[in-house]
């Protein structure tokens, strides 16, 4: 059920987070945005900021060789591509209604740069906890951000924005008695890494350094700040292919867990569930500034964003233009 406006909570976070995304939303309506995870948190997640999207859950088997890779990050954007990839490419083929946007996302836990994987039993999941005990890990979320639509011959084209967040997690000097009071919670046995920070794990922690919604499962103000890259100004950068590559699907359907530390829960494979959002009204910073004919002023100021940290900077000369644009009604109103 879907949690009421009025009793969202609205941190100072929350709201900073809102208006990054308000000059985005507006492009964003009308656009087919899904979410290629059955993750109730990741859904929660997307649905506190106002974006609206479908969930359709990836179906792509995490065969991917761990070894292959060098640091842990590149396996879980590689994953969280590989995901994205199979959704679009399906909806494609099997709705003919290609999807704008497909996100991706995959978790992991390392820990001297070795992934840990679900636990199989209590005994595994001991051996996990004890090796956290009392040290610094790290994890790792990557995202996946596939721009799609239809080519020549009805092709599927895509462009993919890809990034990944860490997040440094550190474990108390744990207890066997309170190891095991928590492996007997049956908490550990789906999560990577054998721990949830949201629930019952959290009183394993002792300090989180970075983006505590990362280890949840999804790192919303990277996100956020991607997509404000990305629709303002509307430009993509990402790397553009023309095919999308095969992938291994499972015979039965979606699988039961996307190999990112988190129950998922049970989709049936041929639904597409909608879930939307109230979606904050209001114009863009580029319609507020047209109207002021001050269009090549703000195409310099686009011009001059080439990394994240003048996307800030950007948003200060936006909002000192609006102001501007107050000022000059106030004087024709006197006038």
């Amino acid at each position: 059920m879907q949690e009421p406006e009025a009793h969202r909570i609205q941190t100072p976070a929350t709201l900073q987070l809102t208006t990054m995304l308000n000059p985005v939303m507006s492009k964003l309506v009308g656009k087919r945005v899904v979410l290629a995870s059955a993750s109730p948190r990741r859904r929660e997640i997307l649905n506190n900021v106002g974006l609206r999207f479908e969930i359709v859950p990836s179906w792509f088997k995490e065969t991917l060789d761990k070894s292959a890779f060098e640091m842990p990050y590149e396996y879980a954007k590689e994953t969280a591509k590989e995901k994205a990839l199979e959704v679009a490419k399906r909806m494609h083929l099997k709705h003919l209604k290609t999807p704008d946007i497909v996100i991706g996302a995959d978790t992991v836990v390392s820990i001297d740069n070795d992934i840990l994987e679900k636990p199989i039993d209590k005994k595994d999941a001991y051996r996990m906890l004890s090796r956290l005990s009392n040290k610094e890990h790290s994890v790792f979320t990557g995202v996946a951000i596939i721009q799609c639509c239809s080519g020549k011959e009805n092709q599927l084209e895509t462009k993919i924005i890809d990034f990944y967040e860490e997040t440094k997690v550190k474990f108390a000097d744990l207890s066997e008695e309170l190891l095991w009071d928590y492996i007997h919670s049956g908490e550990p046995m789906d999560k990577a890494g054998g721990y949830g920070i949201q629930a019952l794990g959290g009183m394993l922690v002792e300090s989180v350094h970075g983006d505590f919604l990362n280890v949840v499962g999804f790192p919303l103000h990277h996100f956020c700040k991607k997509l404000a890259e990305i629709y303002n100004p509307p430009t993509c950068q990402g790397t553009k292919i023309h095919y999308v590559p095969t992938v291994q699907v499972s015979s039965g359907g979606p699988a039961n867990h996307l190999g990112n530390g988190m129950a998922e829960e049970e989709f049936d494979s041929n639904q597409t569930v909608e879930f939307q959002a109230s979606c904050p009204p209001g114009q863009t910073i580029q319609d507020n500034v047209s109207e002021t004919g001050m269009d090549l002023h703000h195409n310099q100021a686009m011009a001059s964003v080439s990394n994240e940290s003048n996307v800030e900077f950007l948003h200060k000369v936006m909002g000192l233009i609006d102001g501007f644009k107050a000022s000059q009604v106030h004087i024709n109103y006197k006038a």
